[in-house]
């Protein structure tokens, strides 16, 4: 194939992914909302046992993973050992751009290990549950609208993967900028070195050194947050599957509507407790990561009003746009299971209970009581 055609393709499949809004007419497998597994498999890491290569190449990415983690340990310490630099000669704009910074990797750092190394296998059970009740005909798919999920999942996926990849490269050429505004040679990141990094010989290295690891975490970051919504996504989706499975049921002209409507309420039980796992399992990452976030976006709005030169407004405009989609993201599929898990009582109330028996009613009446609590 020649180089053109390659282009071609490549061009082509690019544009399918950033522009193309049109609902998906094809099978859908729960796989197809779990992007992030790819990138995870980058790492040798897996999440749904679909990890296609040999076990030299799992094991080399590995040591690719492992060695980036060493270096982001390494950088890590050496923001820490410039914050106290920067402290002990009062530098007080120095001080509070370098803690930023540091709270930012602690928070990559914390969710790495977490996703990636401890709870592994929590969430390979979670998914494997969350298979059970997938919609796997192409019937079921049409009926139940998942195209229309799997839609605004990509939508959600491309905001935050534009964002990502905007600071990334903002990050990467601000030592350029900071030549045209008159700063001189700088790197973007405020690390303590023991050495003049401005050497002719040494910066470029450093500067690389520093893009490369930027690019880790943020792919790293990428895969977990996509991670999280791609659960939170499933889990509302199948609550809305329920929810339209219960409208579905006509007590008065179906004799199986008992059995049905108990059916329902088995895998309704079964979503809460998976909801409830993922909330028991992931509730302190999820603090560390929102009021980290929070804490960040702040440090970098003080940054931004702080009156210095227009580089260092340019510096921090990116983070702030970067930390304030992803607390979108994760508060908008919070609220869709919040609704999607409330709807579930909505439903059963609109269909025809009171024509049936009181084994029913009581049925209706529990899932009813039991769904007003919403799913956070």
């Amino acid at each position: 194939m020649k180089l053109s055609e390659r282009l071609r393709i490549l061009v082509t499949r690019i544009k399918s992914y950033f522009v193309s809004d049109q609902v998906q007419n094809f099978m859908l497998f729960l796989e197809d909302f779990f992007p992030s597994e790819k990138m995870f498999q980058s790492f040798g890491f897996t999440f749904l046992n679909r990890l296609q290569i040999s076990i030299t190449q799992q094991q080399s990415r590995k040591n690719i993973f492992w060695s980036s983690v060493v270096i982001s340990l390494v950088i890590w310490v050496l923001f820490i050992m410039n914050f106290l630099y920067a402290t002990k000669s009062e530098n007080f704009i120095l001080s509070v751009d370098t803690f930023g910074w540091i709270s930012g990797y602690f928070m990559t750092m914390t969710k790495k290990f977490f996703l990636c190394y401890w709870k592994r296998q929590t969430i390979m059970k979670i998914i494997e549950r969350l298979d059970r009740y997938f919609p796997h005909s192409s019937r079921e798919q049409l009926q139940f609208k998942v195209s229309e999920h799997h839609r605004n999942l990509k939508i959600l996926h491309r905001i935050s993967l534009i964002n990502y990849v905007w600071t990334w490269i903002h990050f990467s050429y601000m030592p350029l900028l900071s030549i045209l505004f008159g700063q001189g040679m700088q790197l973007f990141a405020p690390i303590y070195f023991p050495f003049d990094t401005m050497q002719t010989w040494l910066y470029p290295i450093i500067f690389i050194l520093q893009v490369w690891n930027l690019f880790f975490i943020f792919i790293l970051s990428i895969s977990m947050d996509f991670l999280f919504y791609d659960l939170l996504c499933v889990i509302s989706m199948e609550f809305d599957v329920l929810a339209q499975k219960i409208s579905q049921i006509d007590p008065e002209s179906d004799e199986n509507a008992d059995k049905k409507f108990g059916e329902i309420i088995d895998g309704y039980n079964e979503l809460i407790d998976i909801a409830n796992e993922l909330e028991d399992n992931f509730s302190p990452l999820l603090l560390v990561h929102i009021y980290g976030g929070i804490f960040m976006l702040c440090v970098s709005v003080f940054l931004l009003f702080v009156p210095m030169s227009i580089y260092f407004i340019m510096k921090n405009v990116p983070p702030i746009c970067l930390l304030l989609v992803q607390l979108f993201c994760i508060c908008f599929y919070g609220e869709q299971l919040q609704i999607s898990s409330m709807r579930v009582a909505d439903e059963a109330y609109n269909c025809n209970w009171y024509g049936k028996n009181l084994k029913f009613r009581k049925m209706i009446l529990l899932t009813m009581l039991r769904a007003q609590r919403p799913q956070n």
